[in-house]
This record gives C-alpha cells, sequence and structure tokens, in this order.
C-alpha cells in the first residue's frame, strides 16, 4: 500500500536538485487552481511543466504544456521511480502524451 508523505517529496528534491533547475514551493503559492496546501516539485524544460506532490498519500506527478492547456499525470510507485520520472523528464527522454484539460 502506498503511504507518502510531504517527507518524500523532500527527499527527492534533496536527491535531484544539484542536478536540475527545480523549485521546491507549496501548491498555495502557485496560481494553478490547487484545493490542496502541500510541498510541491516544479520543473521546467522542453516546453513543458513536471510537477510532484503527494495528495491522499499518494505521489501524483503531472506533466502540463507551458500553457497550461494540456496535462498528463501518472503516479510513481516509491521514491526512486519518482526520481527516474523526474530526471527523464529534465533531460528529455520521455515524451507524454497530453489530452486537453477542460
Amino acid at each position: 500500500m502506498l503511504d507518502f508523505t510531504d517527507n518524500d517529496i523532500l527527499l527527492i528534491y534533496h536527491r535531484l536538485k544539484d542536478k536540475y533547475n527545480l523549485l521546491l514551493t507549496l501548491t498555495s503559492l502557485l496560481d494553478d487552481g490547487f484545493t490542496i496546501d502541500c510541498p510541491i516539485i516544479v520543473g521546467k524544460a522542453h516546453g513543458q511543466i513536471i510537477q510532484l506532490y503527494v495528495c491522499d498519500k499518494m505521489f501524483i506527478m503531472d506533466v502540463l504544456n507551458e500553457e497550461q492547456t494540456m496535462c498528463t499525470h501518472w503516479h510513481p510507485y516509491d521514491v526512486d521511480d519518482a526520481v527516474s520520472d523526474i530526471t527523464d523528464f529534465m533531460e528529455g527522454r520521455s515524451d507524454y502524451p497530453l489530452q486537453k484539460l477542460p
């Protein structure tokens, strides 16, 4: 069973912050329509935005286009998967099937 916390977000950020230009902030400080207030990692590369946060003890990984009109999301299984997903994104090694937001 998944049981992630804000501390896992901090751990992931500290593992990646010296390698990539990532922002650690709070969802409440972003103007993105979040209804929860929690730590979030945000990265921008290749005309897209990646976000990682915890909701209901699950990792939520979102990738959006720069205009934030298209998105996809998934749930990394553990800290190592989340680190790998962010690394692949920042290094341009993944292609995401974005869908139009309502």
